[in-house]
């Protein structure tokens, strides 16, 4: 009789449990926190980041529900549903997969451990309001960027939350001091005190060596140099553009077209600046004449009253040129760090680095040269006071709120900029007829550790991914470790 009782005791409860689970939703699994968002466009980006190295957890269950309008008693009536959803067996979802809003749907985000970020869409051309319930405070997953944005990348904040104590979630200060200035700042003072790499010249012992082995150093210091710039063109800058940039385009030729005429306009804009400083010393300064016609000439070929036009035009040409160029490397380096992390920013300013390490010593060669005379003291502070540009030029960049679209084009520009050095004024010198043969394969050696140690940056880089998805669900869970 006992047994029977028992029996029966407990087939009542399970019918209850599942009369229960089928009409009472207010019995489901417990969320942390519920949200609700007015969705006037058709698409969003929810992002998950690591935190110092990490996700909060390597997964997080999210419900997703339409709501007639996003206010806090909307959101209140539809806790319920949220809580019944909560419990439910929850739809894995991978980086780049669809989250649709519905009842009786529960999404497991599963986190890529293997990325920096995990990039999930959101689908809401049917409705203009969605209500999230997740298993943890969202902002636990920030990093650098909220993790709701619109098809802009502008941040989305939530018109109501529960629990009714939550805190607002309005981070933008705390995303502010999230900026990656320390690094910025940190690479950006270092590449301008590679200005001062002259100072090295100056030493008689090395000024004698440097003089009689001109030829040789200057093949062995550029092709280095070409090699680090070609590699981080092709290794991080173009492809990692073509990323940023899709985030703002659904088109494949949109893309196509924008990255390759950023490639190619960075190729071509150090000849720009150089004609524009020429052209304008030369209508600036009385008497001047073609004075670009005159940076060919060996100095005694100079003439009277054009040696001091050209020595004018020269210094001005090295510290104006030398500026502009300094301002576009602040820019390509904020640009790295602020949309690409610090692994890819400090890969990026190596490459700077070694490329301004023989601009820097050909730049004060002309300035302490026969053809200006400077005094070394001199010459070493005006090229540190023009290479000041790039830090001007990296806070410009990390400072504003660039979007991902424009920081890809950004990066682009830098590649073909990286292209143009490395290829035409780096390379030539390797094939200098006046070089031997052990220093031309010295030189071609140095070409290949210099793309090397641009190379090693790959073996900790995580690609850039960008915080909007593109036309593809799938491009928006970004790239791969290496």
């Amino acid at each position: 009789m006992l047994s029977v009782l028992v029996v029966a005791v407990v087939a009542s409860i399970a019918f209850a449990e599942d009369s229960h689970s089928e009409h009472d939703h207010g019995d489901g699994e417990q969320y942390e926190w519920a949200g609700i968002f007015e969705t006037p466009n058709d698409a969003y980006t929810w992002t998950a980041q690591k935190v110092e190295g990490a996700y909060a957890d390597a997964s997080m269950k999210l419900v997703a529900l339409a709501a007639s309008s996003a206010t806090a008693d909307v959101l209140h009536n539809l806790e319920v549903e949220g809580l019944h959803s909560m419990g439910l067996v929850c739809i894995n979802a991978k980086p780049g997969s669809v989250i649709s809003p519905k009842e009786d749907a529960c999404y497991n985000l599963q986190f890529g451990q293997d990325v920096w970020q995990s990039l999930f869409v959101i689908n809401a051309s049917e409705t203009g309001a969605i209500a999230f319930f997740t298993e943890h405070f969202p902002t636990e997953f920030e990093a650098t960027a909220h993790y709701l944005k619109d098809s802009v990348g502008d941040d989305v904040e939530p018109s109501a939350e529960l629990p009714d104590g939550a805190v607002p979630q309005d981070t933008s200060d705390e995303r502010q001091e999230s900026k990656p200035w320390g690094g910025v700042i940190g690479a950006s003072i270092i590449i301008n005190v590679i200005s001062l790499i002259g100072v090295i010249s100056c030493v008689p012992i090395i000024a004698k060596w440097t003089a009689s082995n001109k030829a040789p150093l200057d093949a062995l210091v550029s092709g280095f140099a070409a090699g680090a710039l070609l590699a981080c063109s092709f290794f991080l800058l173009l492809f990692e553009a073509t990323h940023l940039i899709a985030t703002g385009f659904t088109e494949e030729v949109d893309i196509l077209w924008r990255w390759g005429t950023m490639i190619l306009t960075g190729f071509l804009l150090p000849g720009f600046v150089d004609l524009v400083v020429c052209g304008l010393v030369d209508a600036s300064v009385p008497g001047a004449g073609a004075v670009c016609a005159e940076q060919e000439k060996e100095p005694e070929q100079v003439e009277g009253g054009a040696k001091l036009v050209a020595r004018v035009r020269l210094i001005v040409g090295v510290l104006v040129g030398d500026f502009f160029h300094n301002l576009c490397d602040g820019f390509f380096v904020g640009a790295a760090f602020k949309g690409c992390g610090d692994s890819f920013g400090w890969g990026v300013a190596l490459a700077t680095v070694l490329h301004e390490l023989p601009q820097e010593i050909a730049d004060f060669a002309i300035l302490t040269g026969p053809d200006v005379a400077m005094r070394p003291v001199l010459a070493l502070a005006s090229n540190f006071v023009s290479g000041l540009s790039v830090i001007l030029g990296a806070i410009v960049v990390v400072a504003t709120d660039v979007s991902d679209e424009s920081v890809g084009l950004l990066l682009a520009l830098g590649g073909g900029v990286y292209l143009h050095i490395g290829a035409t004024e780096c390379m030539p010198k390797i094939y200098n007829a006046k070089l031997s043969t052990p220093a031309r394969v010295a030189a071609i050696i140095a070409f290949v550790a210099g793309a090397v140690v641009i190379g090693l940056v790959l073996l900790d880089h995580e690609h850039c991914v960008p915080s909007i998805p593109g036309s593809e669900p799938a491009a928006a869970s970004g790239g791969h470790h290496h």
